[in-house]
Parts: structure tokens; C-alpha cells; sequence
């Protein structure tokens, strides 16, 4: 059996962060323009624990094995664990739209490392000419 790519991975996150950053600010748009929609989608208020809990292990995974093969890779890592720790700490906002700021910041502080991540990928694997 042959081994995910961990580019792959990276992709994943990123398109988690976009999916993180759509149901932060659209879903509440649409639901308050349609409140029939609202009636629909009752989402449970965990889902954004659901998410962390897909997010934390697929960024440290990837993330931390490019910090552990590259030393310049640390600085990605650590901008990841600032989006990881602020989108768990969003779980605790007193109110939805400090939650809403506090978690599409974390998204989109991850998904820029994730970025990073794959871009620095690619440059170490083009062959020199």
C-alpha cells in the first residue's frame, strides 16, 4: 500500500480552514437573511469542536514532521499552533461574534501556515538546474 503524499495533507487542511471560514461567515449571513433556511439547519453547537478535533491531529501531523526535517519549517509550526490555540480558544468566547472573530482568525492563520508549508514543499523538491 503506498503512502499518502504529505502534500496531501496540507491540501486537506487548507480546504478544512476554507470550509472553517465559510461556515464562520456565510452560514450566519444566509441563516439571518433566511430564517426558513434556520429551521433546517440546526447544527449542533459541538460541530465546531468536531472540526478542532480533525484539525489539531491532520496540522500537527504535517506541520510538525516538516519542523522536525527542517529546521526553517519551525516558524510554520509555530504559526500553526497560534491558529490551532485560537480557534480552541474561540470555543470559550463569551459571545457568537467574538467567536466567529476569534475562530476565522485562528482558519486563517492555519491555512497560512499550511500555505507555507506546501510552497516550501515544492521549492525543496524542483531539481536544481
Amino acid at each position: 500500500m503506498r503512502a499518502v503524499p504529505a502534500h496531501w495533507f496540507d491540501g486537506l487542511a487548507i480546504s478544512l480552514s476554507a470550509i472553517c471560514v465559510v461556515h464562520c461567515l456565510a452560514l450566519p449571513v444566509i441563516i439571518a437573511l433566511l430564517p426558513a433556511l434556520s429551521q433546517w439547519l440546526q447544527l449542533p453547537e459541538a460541530i465546531h469542536a468536531w472540526l478542532l478535533g480533525c484539525a489539531i491531529p491532520i496540522s500537527i501531523t504535517v506541520l510538525g514532521r516538516s519542523a522536525h526535517r527542517h529546521r526553517a519549517a519551525r516558524g510554520t509550526l509555530l504559526l500553526g499552533i497560534v491558529g490551532l490555540s485560537l480557534m480552541g480558544g474561540a470555543l470559550m468566547a463569551p459571545t457568537e461574534v467574538l467567536e466567529t472573530v476569534i475562530s476565522v482568525g485562528g482558519a486563517v492563520l492555519l491555512a497560512s501556515a499550511h500555505v507555507h508549508n506546501w510552497r516550501r514543499r515544492a521549492r525543496c523538491a524542483r531539481p536544481s538546474i
